[in-house]
């Protein structure tokens, strides 16, 4: 252990470390119901104590994927990562928070290459209204006109998905 290390444990002790760890699982499991329950974030990972990941992809894009061929779902999916690589790195630039981003292939896309925001909750002074403000700036940067011709090129592919769907 580091000199930094065993300083901090002689100041908030094992006790102190073991709330700070339990609070950093239960803000990590309050952040993922939060974005289970928003209707343009899609969770990818599930919390691993601290960890999630999730992205971009409003419930009715997730509606079209679950039906889309592979050739269709890649498309999809490759405007999703180009909407939350933007929504990622303008959260960024304008400094109100940050989120980081990673490139993750899950099973249920074909292990295509997803870009996904990813989390680490280990602040104790990050609180529920944070994590709102949050996922609000990013659903806003999302339908910001900047980014409004991706926005395009998903829902036409949304769309030719979902009308095969009700043919």
């Amino acid at each position: 252990m580091t000199p930094a290390g065993r300083a901090g444990l002689r100041i908030i002790g094992r006790e102190g470390y073991e709330i700070l760890i339990d609070q950093g699982i239960e803000k990590a499991e309050t952040f993922a119901e939060m974005i289970r329950r928003h209707d343009d974030f899609e969770l990818i990972t599930a919390p691993e104590l601290n960890i999630l990941t999730y992205r971009y992809c409003p419930a009715r894009v997730r509606a079209a994927l679950a039906h889309a061929t592979p050739e269709d779902a890649e498309r999809i999916n490759a405007s999703l990562n180009r909407i939350t690589r933007f929504i990622q790195k303008t959260q960024r630039e304008r400094g109100k928070s940050f989120v980081s981003r990673t490139q993750l292939e899950p099973a249920q896309y074909n292990h295509y290459p997803c870009v996904v925001f990813r989390v680490v909750l280990a602040n104790p002074l990050t609180t529920r209204q944070i994590l709102t403000d949050i996922l609000d700036e990013q659903a806003g940067i999302g339908s910001e006109d900047s980014i409004a011709g991706e926005k395009r090129a998903l829902e036409a592919s949304v769309d030719s998905v979902l009308e095969t769907l009700s043919a």
